[in-house]
């Protein structure tokens, strides 16, 4: 649940920018990606955070990222999972 809270934090509040990963991007392009998320983009994003080995330090800044970047990463992902898998 606290996902789709960030989530609405993010798109709701409005501002100039919004920095993601050390990466300043305009309020209107973030928002527009990240209303484009679906329940496979966070179920993604909870699988990649359930396999990860490395300490997070900042979780909030994580979800961010992942959530950001899911779209354009998630079908890379899980075709290396089913060429993992075939091999």
């Amino acid at each position: 649940m606290e996902r789709f809270e960030l989530l609405a934090e993010i798109v709701g509040i409005e501002r100039d920018t919004i920095n993601i990963a050390g990466v300043e991007y305009p309020y209107q392009f973030v928002k527009g990606k990240l209303l484009k998320i679906g329940y496979s983009h966070i179920q993604y994003v909870l699988e990649c955070l359930n396999r990860t080995k490395n300490k997070i330090h900042n979780i909030r800044a994580y979800y961010i990222s992942a959530l950001y970047n899911a779209p354009e990463t998630i079908d890379a992902y899980y075709q290396a999972e089913v060429n993992y898998d075939m091999y």
